[in-house]
């Protein structure tokens, strides 16, 4: 069984990609699916990527907190499902901060809403 947490980074291949989709062979992703949602679709996570570039100007990148072993910004608009039974990943044993990880749903809330 996944036990995958809200905040959790992984690694993932998000490849195949089309057009502007943000790839990557290893691309470290933060989990924005609750914890037992997780648990309940049994593989199936939405995440979003995660890029070496801070770029503050740009309100759909939120930079990583301090403290934490990968550096960049949350691109919050490239927001995916995907399933980590049909694709490689690995955990990197750190999750983000609730507060942080609420920002970046409510940066993307505001696209959609």
């Amino acid at each position: 069984m996944l036990n995958i947490s809200r905040g959790e980074i992984i690694r993932i291949n998000l490849n195949p990609t089309q057009g502007r989709e943000q790839s990557g062979n290893a691309r470290p992703c933060l989990v924005l699916s609750h914890t037992e949602y997780n648990l309940a679709r049994q593989g199936i996570v939405v995440v979003t990527p995660i890029t070496s570039t801070i770029k503050p100007e740009v309100k759909m990148m939120i930079e990583i907190p301090d403290g934490f072993k990968i550096n960049g910004s949350v691109i919050a608009e490239q927001i995916r499902t995907v399933d980590l039974n049909t694709r490689w990943w690995k955990t990197t044993g750190e999750i983000l901060p609730k507060d942080f990880v609420d920002y970046v749903a409510e940066t993307f809330l505001v696209i959609i809403n």
